[in-house]
């Protein structure tokens, strides 16, 4: 099934990507996976539905759902990812239009813009304009993030035309959301000289931050579900630079020594 091949793309993709070589620069920087969002609560994508039309095309079968504790049911292999954010629930939808291929939805509440954003920069290798907050294509499959969502849609057909109706349906699934396509104001941050395009990060956890360069296998940075970081790429070599925003000076003197 389409959904199911967009979830096991999708999770490849988060799961293979290439470990970097070597860490210059960090400057100050657990909870559990668990720890962030709120499973129990009910936020206002939990009671929300995928509509019936999209532009010119029609829902073919009820939305799936997929919470916290749930998400392992749906991505085995990448749910961590989301975990590490404030993800609530996924949906999970197939639509159709007369003489195009079916196209599979899927509808993340990852709780926040900046989480939105997170999840989306965490495996992102090139960004375009022009959907939501930016978009980008991997395989089969194209992503965005706006507002507090990060959207995946995928054609069964891998042609060249279904690039083109996937691009289309995004940006009309789009204009259903809240407009809002602010980034983490930390990514301003980030000096631009230098700057490797799209090699910023956002996240909070320990385990983020290895997965994106090993750091240590103890939280020796005291990150948790409540601390926010950016990580980023420098040219020319492998210049790493790291910014954590801690809730309290006491915090960031804690971890930087």
């Amino acid at each position: 099934m389409a959904m199911l091949s967009i979830a096991t793309r999708r999770r490849c993709y988060l799961l293979t990507k290439t470990s970097v070589a070597a860490v210059i620069a960090v400057a100050l920087l657990t909870a559990t996976l668990a720890g962030c969002g709120d499973s129990g609560a009910d936020s206002e994508a939990s009671v929300m539905d995928l509509p019936d039309q999209i532009g010119d095309w029609a829902r073919q079968d009820a939305p799936e759902r997929y919470d916290r504790e749930t998400i392992f049911d749906y991505i085995d292999g990448a749910g961590e990812v989301y975990r590490s954010y404030g993800f609530s629930n996924v949906f999970i939808a197939r639509y159709a239009r007369a003489g195009t291929p079916e196209i599979s939805l899927e509808l993340f509440d990852m709780g926040t813009p900046e989480d939105a954003y997170g999840v989306f920069s965490y495996a992102r290798e090139q960004e375009e304009p022009g959907i939501g907050g930016g978009f980008e294509r991997k395989g089969r499959v194209l992503c965005f993030w706006q507002d507090r969502f990060y959207v995946c849609v995928a054609a069964d057909d891998g042609s060249e035309d279904s690039q083109t109706l996937l691009e289309d349906f995004a940006r009309v699934f789009s204009q259903q959301l809240p407009a809002s396509v602010a980034r983490p104001a930390m990514v301003d941050l980030l000096p631009s000289e230098g700057l490797v395009a799209h090699s910023d990060r956002f996240f909070h956890l320990h385990q983020s931050l290895n997965y994106h360069y090993y750091v240590a296998r103890e939280n020796v940075l005291n990150l948790t579900s409540e601390t926010d970081a950016v990580l980023a790429r420098y040219a020319p070599g492998s210049t790493y630079l790291v910014i954590v925003r801690y809730g309290s000076e006491a915090d960031a003197v804690g971890a930087h020594a």
